[in-house]
């Protein structure tokens, strides 16, 4: 398998990554030198098209890092568009029952096991590579799941039961809106349902992630602890304000 991704959300192996708004190709290049392992494009919240997402994919690739997109909703026409530019993994948002995790899958794989069209695209090369990526591109391509609302949680054990679910990736400011406690993730009933969250994908042997804002040693320490494998590791917007921030508070210091 040469997507390292999918290989290490079947091993339930830590994989840690970050979230990229700035649509430029130099801020995947850069993220990607730092080392993470994978990089999602927020096509969900940034201001990014398709044309700018599949540049940025181009950078990931020549830094060696998996390209991955977090789409604007669960849709055939992001799936397939994300895809074909060489998206080599996909977050799907705000997924609430095994049928619509079934529709993602079902529309990121090809036939026999869903109904994803073929044509020449980026992802094979123009044509070039059509055969070897048709074989091989159900195998290769992780399929992320976004938990992020309260009906997703009364139904985890059939989301979970859906062939072709690498990862459920927990969105914890949604989740708690739906819960009408809008970002109080300490609430007990926040903890309650988060441990939830993980023990169902623990009983089903299915990789968890969660977005970590503040990736600090104790919150990152705290996550890994708590069974999460797949790290959202911040996002280029917070390095870029963080890191300048603390070169003005060192400038008022000295």
């Amino acid at each position: 398998m040469k997507n390292t991704l999918r290989k290490a959300l079947l091993g339930r192996e830590l994989s840690p990554g970050t979230w990229l708004q700035i649509g430029h190709p130099a801020s995947a290049e850069i993220l990607a030198r730092a080392g993470f392992d994978w990089v999602c494009v927020d096509l969900e919240h940034g201001g990014i098209d398709i044309e700018t997402m599949t540049d940025i994919f181009r950078a990931l690739d020549a830094g060696g890092c998996v390209p991955v997109a977090r789409l604007p909703m669960n849709d055939p026409v992001w799936i397939h568009r994300a895809l074909d530019a060489g998206a080599q993994g996909l977050v799907i948002p705000m997924v609430k029952t095994a049928e619509e995790a079934e529709r993602a899958v079902r529309e990121a794989k090809y036939p026999p096991r869903g109904v994803r069209g073929f044509g020449f695209c980026r992802a094979n090369t123009y044509g070039v590579d059509f055969s070897v990526y048709a074989a091989g591109a159900n195998d290769e391509i992780a399929m992320i799941l976004q938990i992020e609302h309260i009906d997703a949680i009364e139904n985890l054990d059939g989301i979970l039961e859906v062939n072709g679910v690498d990862c459920l990736f927990i969105g914890p400011v949604d989740l708690s809106g739906s819960m009408g406690i809008v970002g109080q993730l300490d609430h007990p009933d926040m903890a309650a349902v988060l441990e939830k969250f993980r023990d169902a994908c623990s009983r089903h042997g299915v990789a968890a992630g969660t977005y970590i804002v503040t990736p600090d040693e104790l919150s990152i320490r705290t996550a890994i602890d708590e069974g999460y494998t797949l790290l959202g590791l911040g996002i280029d917007s917070g390095y870029l304000f963080e890191g300048a921030k603390k070169a003005l508070e060192n400038v008022k210091i000295s």
